[in-house]
């Protein structure tokens, strides 16, 4: 069977590529000789000074991983594919598609095609470089790469861990403007495979749109591709590791309620326990976020937790401060069968005139004190009638007890000189009467007991109805907001 010179020809071309590919000393200068005499330059990219060469691009996605909120990145690997059309790689005299071997890559033009937002990449070399070559007979060239990069991914992490994330894979062409080269999506979304079946832990993906635009630079206009997609954070991972153990510590810091306000170490361990223990799981939970300035859901859930901890603790504080005080005054009850409306008191600076033994008359300030004792009451109440009939028998002034006081009761002014008491302002005097008014409408704690009754059910309520609102809040956040 005789076979036709153009086809020959071609299979000669074939095997002279393939044949001597590996050869260090021949290859290049006969593969050069080859598409020299073919006209072919490689730093000239196709239909140079004509129409900009337009590259369809589609990819598969073998792999999405180590999605890094503190770094904000993400792992990807990658086919990449691109195809082009060069009018001097093509041939006649077949319709059958040509494997190349990958190497011959770089005796031809390929675009110069990078991701931009990557952060470091690599192609794979194991076992030989993980390129694809393949020439059609119009000359359209397929070329194909397998790389895997880290990929920078901007995160807004205010609803986190109830968050969902959009990440984007762009390509660009690194030298070539718009007036050259132009990058496009083979079949736009339908150009993206592999997706589908990506596990990535913590997340589920969700859509994903494929877009076209250009990269403005001071060199100029360059084409850019655009390939986005959305991460919903699974939430169960963070609930087990950091919303329950925090349930729980609130609920332990509840048990303090049901214990005899006596035991005051059991009480005391408990509070500073939980405490710091709701301390040590708010860290942990902030070592895996980057540290930024804006508020995230989880910490608006950490620091309610950790009130209502140290409000238990405060809780008990308020108990034993009012069972001493109630204590106190069973007490001081008990004592005394009339307690006066306060212990010392310096009503009137009293100057009388008493006769004395023999005629001879002394001057001497009395000033009255009015004490617990009921013995020195009434001694001081006897000695102030006394004085009274002296000072009248002799004309001596005696003031008069202002009106609305009784017996033994303070006036306004009691213990302060008339200087002090006429220099004190109307506004610090209308200040001092609101104040005794809101200290008299306080309400009365007549057994401490009750505080902890009262917590029991105001403690765990108010918890349940800002867990409603919280969850409330941040899921409707995520399922109609988009950050």
């Amino acid at each position: 069977m005789e076979i036709p010179p153009a086809r020959f020809l071609v299979l000669m071309t074939v095997i002279r590529f393939c044949g001597r590919a590996d050869a260090s000393d021949t290859s290049p200068s006969t593969i050069d000789h080859i598409l020299a005499e073919r006209g072919y330059d490689r730093h000239l990219r196709p239909n140079f000074g004509g129409a900009p060469v337009v590259v369809r691009v589609s990819m598969s996605i073998a792999s999405i991983d180590q999605v890094s909120e503190v770094n904000m990145d993400y792992m990807v690997t990658i086919f990449l594919r691109q195809y082009w059309q060069d009018i001097r790689l093509s041939f006649e005299g077949t319709n059958a598609n040509l494997t190349l071997d990958g190497r011959l890559s770089d005796r031809l033009w390929v675009p110069d095609l990078f991701i931009p937002n990557s952060k470091q990449a690599f192609l794979h070399k194991v076992t030989v470089d993980n390129k694809l070559l393949r020439l059609h007979p119009d000359g359209t060239v397929l070329y194909g790469q397998r790389i895997t990069a880290k990929v920078a991914c901007t995160m807004d992490l205010r609803n986190y861990p109830l968050d969902e994330q959009n990440c984007t894979l762009q390509y660009e062409s690194y030298g070539y403007t718009t007036q050259d080269v132009l990058f496009l999506w083979k079949d736009g979304n339908a150009s993206i495979h592999g997706l589908e079946d990506i596990e990535i832990a913590q997340f589920d993906i969700g859509g994903f749109t494929t877009s076209e635009n250009h990269g403005y630079y001071e060199t100029g206009e360059y084409p850019r591709l655009t390939f986005s997609f959305r991460l919903h954070r699974n939430v169960v991972f963070i609930i087990l590791q950091t919303y329950l153990p925090a349930i729980l510590l609130v609920i332990s810091s509840w048990v303090s309620f049901f214990i005899n306000p006596e035991a005051v170490p059991a009480r005391v361990t408990l509070g500073i326990t939980t405490v710091l223990t709701m301390t040590t799981l708010s860290s942990a939970a902030k070592e895996s976020l980057p540290k930024i300035s804006y508020i995230k859901a989880i910490d608006v859930y950490l620091a309610m937790c950790f009130f209502f901890v140290f409000a238990a603790l405060l809780e008990y504080a308020i108990v034993n401060f009012s069972s001493v005080g109630i204590a106190k005054k069973q007490a001081s009850q008990r004592g005394q069968q009339e307690k006066p409306e306060c212990h010392v008191c310096r009503c009137h600076d009293v100057e009388a005139h008493v006769g004395g033994l023999n005629g001879v008359s002394s001057q001497h300030t009395l000033r009255v004190d009015i004490e617990n004792e009921a013995a020195r009451k009434e001694t001081s109440f006897s000695l102030q009638g006394d004085v009274k009939d002296q000072s009248q028998s002799r004309g001596t002034f005696l003031p008069p007890a202002q009106p609305g006081y009784t017996d033994g009761a303070c006036p306004p002014d009691a213990g302060m000189d008339d200087g002090e008491a006429k220099e004190r302002s109307p506004f610090a005097a209308a200040v001092t009467t609101m104040l005794h008014h809101l200290y008299g409408r306080r309400p009365q704690i007549k057994n401490s007991n009750n505080i902890d009754k009262y917590s029991r059910i105001m403690f765990p309520s108010l918890f349940i109805v800002l867990n409603i609102v919280y969850w409330s809040t941040y899921l409707y956040r995520r399922h109609y907001f988009v950050f």
